[in-house]
């Protein structure tokens, strides 16, 4: 191995020192490079969004020397695409020419095949059909073969001609693959495109509010090899922001002179506060939603100006809002909404049922939905102003039913202030069948997976969908009682029914449905069972669940589950599994709780919050989910009223517990290009039991480790803190027990890089760990302690590789222990002796970003 590493860094320094003999006599003699540019005196403003207005920027070089790998690359690639050019050129032009010649030949050829057809087609139809009939129909299908297949051939070679050419022409026009991939062209430098940068430097502070800051420009020579080389610098001094001194309208009526002042407290422009252009043009769209709000339909932004006084306070100014007169009249419409009518499938051909309800005109044609439903999900009424809020927030509440494809509201003007209101929603066929398969992956072992479901929709006339679902799978799995690294399959069935109502089953419903959170609410009704088979063990689960979801505005997504019950029963245990949970729990361990037959009851409310595309992680987003469950309480009532032993009821084990958590991603783009992206994850949470059981449900606990987790350790096999799992005969640990633990925290980086749309590479570091809250003799430091837990992160590094679809991403990532909180301290850092040693990296494979 060090020998491989001997020859690497010789190799690199090679590389180096030949990247650095950049030819400067191949340069423009009479022009100088920029190699260095510099932006300097930034405190206010952020010195990456000045730098993304100057266009040229100076040749990169390693580690700021005079080695220039880009700029060396696109020398030696340009030395190739000279001598190549006028070759290439040529072989452009007779390709092309070839490929026209052959696609004008086979369009010919079809055009003759598809004449010829005709013809004997027309021949046949002048003969008694009766006598000709199977010569017709076989003349018939011939036509239409020769058809196809001459339109096949032709997309054909016209796709392979586009794709020959296309590589051939970008040769030619922006040069080879080292000039336009891995090089650089040089960077000249340009006087006055340095000038017009200072300048347009100027201009962008005084668009943030810096009404009195100046930029000066600084520009050093420097001869190397006979070369000037030029290193630029902005110097930047900004002053202080101008503030807001008063605020004005001037407004062609009365009563929108009145709505701006109402709602005046929202404005981007505050008196004293910060000003600038942007803040204009945010106030600007926030006025035109404000009249656009309250009835003016035809209102639009562009009938708001501004006035700017900087003369009468020095650091202050003046601004007048004006709103101009419409170009028709003098004052702006305010509009009202007369009539509206609501026709579901306008395009259905089936004959329709009109029906009036709450002032709504209601035409319905195959599909039938009860008006009372349909009328909680409209935020419009009649005789009330025009409000573009209320309307998307209607064509919102009738797209989030899961009975309609997309809603269309339309506007027409009747009268000289009325709007008649046409909603025409498109429903979504009855029924929805699904069936998917693959493949879950474990310890870098495939199993298959099969789910299928059946969705009918609107089954009570009132927008409901009832679903089955069915599932079926084989995981590879590590086995938990035997001390050997041992895999076995492990299967999993499962069949569930779900319920969904689009409005939430509460008391008093229709005195309340006037709010936007009761409106947009939905009810889910589940009824599970899902049986797991092991080695060690069988569990069945039957699970019930009621609950309600809900959106706001931003699209945060909130989701309260008043009952989630679970009963929990285990038919088999193996000799050896029982044997181990018995001296397990003679040291006090509380795991053979898990596996007695049990009644789980909770109560869980969780908030998520996605901002941008997170799910394809291709521009700057994130995602948040804060989540809090109670579990067990009201069980004790029952528990008196049965009078069975404490902390059961009939027979069943229950437990008593809380548990909150906090997840929070981001993914940041790097670069102008979106080819560098930065991702990074935090997840806490705490759980604790509090009944007569003294411990959680097992599924209730947190774990780390995995391809999801800390991809240097097998999944559920880190910690808890500093506990060290027993050792293998061969000085390995031995990781066949998972960890559960009452606290997490995880940490995690990763730096992706795009190489092309289909592969993409990954830098990561995880640092995890689970601790518990209170000792246990069976995993001593396994506990959490203020004056340790901070060396106690369990610490991995390694590579991934992903392969994307766009639809499906597959991940490969190879982690290596870096500081193993099991070893003795002082002795943890693992990477140091043991980096590629047994049981220190493990392989993951995945589908879709680890977070």
């Amino acid at each position: 191995m060090r020998n491989n590493l001997y020859i690497f860094i010789t190799f690199f320094s090679n590389l180096l020192l030949i990247s650095g003999c950049v030819s400067y006599k191949n340069l423009e003699q009479d022009r100088s490079l920029l190699v260095d540019q510099n932006i300097e005196g930034a405190k206010a403003v952020d010195k990456s969004t000045l730098d993304s207005y100057i266009r040229l920027k100076p040749n990169r070089s390693f580690l700021k020397t005079d080695i220039r790998l880009p700029l060396y690359f696109y020398m030696r690639g340009e030395k190739f695409y000279k001598r190549n050019y006028q070759k290439d050129s040529i072989k452009y032009a007779d390709m092309t020419e070839y490929y026209d010649e052959v696609i004008k030949a086979m369009e010919e050829e079809w055009k003759d095949d598809v004449l010829n057809n005709r013809e004997h087609l027309d021949s046949l139809y002048q003969e008694e059909v009766y006598l000709v009939y199977k010569d017709l129909r076989k003349a018939e299908k011939q036509a239409v073969k020769d058809s196809v297949r001459g339109i096949r051939k032709l997309r054909k070679i016209k796709s392979k001609s586009i794709s020959k050419t296309e590589k051939i022409a970008e040769r030619v026009e922006k040069g080879n693959w080292w000039m336009r991939s891995a090089g650089e062209p040089p960077a000249y430098f340009d006087l006055e495109e340095s000038q017009n940068n200072q300048k347009l430097l100027e201009r962008t502070l005084h668009a943030k509010g810096f009404l009195n800051a100046s930029v000066d420009l600084e520009v050093d020579t420097v001869i190397y090899n006979n070369y000037p080389l030029i290193t630029e610098k902005y110097i930047i001094n900004e002053g202080k922001q101008w503030k807001v001194h008063s605020v004005k309208y001037k407004t062609p009526s009365y009563s929108i002179y009145n709505e701006l002042l109402t709602y005046s407290k929202k404005s981007f422009l505050q008196e004293n506060g910060p000003y600038s252009e942007n803040s204009l043009q945010l106030e600007r769209n926030r006025l035109a939603k404000v009249l656009k709000n309250s009835g003016y339909f035809d209102f639009a932004s562009n009938y708001i100006h501004y006035e700017v006084d900087t003369n009468n306070v020095h650091g202050q100014v003046d601004i007048l809002i004006k709103v101009d007169s419409p170009k028709t009249g003098e004052r702006h419409t305010r509009y009202y909404i007369n009539d509206i009518t609501f026709e579901t499938d306008p395009t259905d051909p089936v004959l329709s049922d009109t029906v009036e309800y709450e002032d709504v005109t209601y035409i319905q044609h195959a599909k039938k939905y009860k008006p009372k439903i349909l009328d909680g999900k409209l935020a419009l009424k009649e005789s009330t102003p025009f409000n573009e809020m209320l309307s998307n927030d209607t064509r919102r509440f009738l797209s989030q039913m899961d009975a309609f494809k997309f809603v269309n509201i339309e506007y027409v003007k009747t009268g000289k202030d009325s709007l008649n209101v046409f909603i025409y929603p498109s429903s979504f066929d009855k029924y929805q069948y699904a069936f998917e398969t693959g493949l879950n992956v474990s310890r870098s072992l495939p199993g298959p997976f099969a789910s299928v479901s059946l969705k009918s929709r609107n089954i009570f006339r009132g927008a409901e969908s009832l679903e089955f679902r069915g599932r079926f799978s084989l995981e590879a799995q590590a086995s938990v009682s035997e001390s050997s690294n041992e895999i076995y399959n492990g299967t999993e069935y499962g069949f569930s029914t779900i319920l969904n109502i689009p409005r939430p089953l509460i008391p008093f419903y229709n005195r309340v449905n006037e709010s936007y959170y009761i409106r947009n609410a939905k009810t889910k009704i589940l009824a599970d069972v899902s049986y797991v088979s092991r080695p060690e063990y069988t569990r069945l689960n039957l699970k019930g669940l009621f609950g309600y979801d809900w959106r706001n505005r931003k699209e945060d997504l909130f989701e309260l589950s008043l009952a989630d019950l679970n009963v929990v029963r285990t038919p088999f245990l193996s000799n050896d599994f029982r044997v181990r949970l018995q001296q397990l729990a003679e040291q006090g361990n509380t795991l053979h709780y898990s596996f007695d037959n049990s009644f789980v009851s909770s109560t869980h409310l969780s908030m998520s919050r996605m901002r941008g595309d997170y799910m394809t992680s291709s521009s700057k987003a994130s995602y948040m989910k804060l989540f809090g469950e109670v579990g067990g309480n009201i069980l004790d009532l029952v528990n008196q009223w049965s009078g069975s032993e404490p902390g059961a009821i009939y027979g069943l084990r229950y437990y008593k517990f809380f548990k909150v958590y906090y997840d929070y991603r981001k993914v940041t783009p790097i670069g102008s290009k979106k080819k560098h992206f930065f991702a990074s994850r935090i997840h806490m949470g705490v759980a604790k039991s509090y009944g007569e059981v003294g411990a959680l449900p097992y599924e209730k606990y947190f774990f780390s480790g995995g391809g999801n987790s800390n991809r240097a350790w097998r999944p559920r096999r880190l910690g808890p803190g500093s506990y060290t799992p027993p050792q293998n005969e061969n000085g390995t640990f031995n990781y066949s027990f998972e960890q559960p633990g009452d606290i997490i925290m995880e940490f995690n980086v990763e730096w992706r890089y795009k190489i092309t749309k289909l592969f993409q590479w990954a830098f990561f570091i995880d640092a995890t760990n689970v601790w518990l809250l209170e000792e246990d003799n069976t995993r001593p430091g396994g506990n959490f302690d203020v004056t340790r837990f901070w060396k106690e992160f369990g610490i991995g590094a390694g590579l991934g590789a992903r392969i994307d679809f766009s639809f499906l991403l597959i991940r490969l990532d190879v982690g290596t222990k870096i500081f193993d909180p099991a070893r003795r301290e002082g002795d943890r850092f693992v990477a140091g002796y043991d980096f590629l040693g047994k049981g220190t990296t493990e392989f993951n494979i995945g589908i879709g970003y680890p977070f």
